[in-house]
């Protein structure tokens, strides 16, 4: 029970290190260091996970097999060949499976905090944000599909640019990883819609119709996409999820149209990223009806998670600086400490409803995702 401490340390600590390292005054050395010190701290918590979900005992046994088969027979298997023939080399390599995980974990985690180092206006409330919308746990589990959605979200930010081939090769580059990826492809598209009321009703109109029809939708996804779960005896697909994570989800999307204006006087692919949040809350919406379909969203989640939630805290700093009738050094400084305080507030909505999720509905937790357990138990198992 001790390891459920980890929920609350990694986004204090998140906070915490983002609030004395992201100042103005130590300018990009302070980002660098922040970075640097939560890449090394989330890649240790995911290297050292043991048993965290269905997908990870699944991955061991995956590996294990691996050993046993030839060239040939990785080239027909159905696993996409981006995870496959490395799986293969360290299978042939490492006895321990473990091994697999610390190698995907380092994978992730690099994508991820070269998009916040890049990107992010501030790296603290990406990094928290990352940790309490369920992200990071959630890709502990959902290994080759978190992969694919670290290529696509550096993917989004061509669309903006209007650089479609680019966009479509890293969309082909995540589908080496899981196949769902290539849904995006026609999204470049429709990404490029103006977000404003006229097309949110359009859109929630069409959501409305689809959520009427989702359980043929459902089949598609079993045929197509998750074609290893029954949609009969799998919980995760014949049933739906509670819709507390969903209402996480829709709660940053609405704060985030309401502000969209400011956002894109910021940051020129705010629209882009408003876009996908709008997706990533209609797919686990969809997740409601049955489980896995709400596995799509992370497709579309990493990107507006990880790089809005840090633009909205710049606009509410921006607001609230407005307030003060101080120095501008002073007024910086209290509109810092106010924003972060509400930022952090705001936090314990998602975070509220993921690890209430995740910590109090038995063994299936969320989508398949369980309690997090460190290796440390599985040794004092072997024993």
């Amino acid at each position: 029970m001790i390891y459920l401490l980890i929920y609350i340390i990694l986004p204090v600590a998140a906070i915490v290190f983002g609030i004395f390292l992201c100042r103005e005054k130590l300018k990009s050395a302070g980002k660098v260091i922040y970075c640097a010190l939560a890449g090394a701290g989330l890649f240790a918590v995911a290297a050292m996970r043991f048993e965290v979900g269905y997908d990870y005992i699944l991955y061991a046994s995956w590996f294990n097999r691996l050993r046993l088969m030839s060239e040939d027979e990785i080239m027909l298997w159905s696993r996409e060949k981006g995870f496959a023939l490395p799986a293969k080399i360290m299978a042939d390599v490492f006895s321990d499976f473990q091994v697999m995980f610390a190698l995907i974990a380092f994978v992730i985690t690099l994508g991820v905090m070269l998009l916040v180092y890049r990107r992010s206006a501030a790296p603290w409330v990406s990094v928290t944000a990352f940790l309490v919308f369920g992200l990071f746990f959630n890709s502990l589990n959902f290994m080759r599909q978190f992969i694919a959605a670290v290529f696509i979200a550096f993917a989004l930010f061509y669309v903006a640019k209007n650089r479609f081939f680019r966009f479509a090769g890293f969309v082909l580059l995540a589908s080496a990883f899981h196949f769902s990826a290539l849904l995006l492809l026609p999204f470049y598209f429709i990404f490029k819609i103006k977000m404003n009321y006229i097309s949110l009703t359009v859109m929630l109109t069409g959501s409305a119709v689809v959520y009427m029809f989702v359980t043929p939708l459902m089949d598609i996804a079993i045929n197509y996409v998750y074609t290893a779960y029954d949609p009969v005896t799998n919980v995760e697909a014949a049933s739906g999820l509670a819709p507390v994570y969903t209402v996480a989800f829709a709660v940053f999307f609405v704060l985030a149209f309401l502000l969209r204006k400011m956002l894109t006087a910021r940051n020129p692919h705010a629209n882009v990223l408003i876009m996908a949040m709008y997706f990533t809350v209609f797919f686990s919406l969809l997740g409601t009806a049955h489980g896995i379909l709400s596995r799509l969203a992370l497709l579309f989640a990493v990107a507006p998670v990880l790089i809005l939630s840090a633009d909205i805290y710049m606009v509410l700093r921006g607001l609230i600086c407005l307030t003060f009738k101080d120095s501008e050094s002073t007024k910086r400084t209290k509109a810092r400490i106010c924003a972060a305080f509400i930022v952090s507030l705001l936090f314990l909505v998602p975070g509220g409803f993921y690890y209430n999720f995740l910590l109090t509905d038995g063994e299936e937790g969320y989508n398949g995702v369980v309690p997090y357990r460190s290796i440390h138990e599985r040794e004092r198992e072997v024993l």
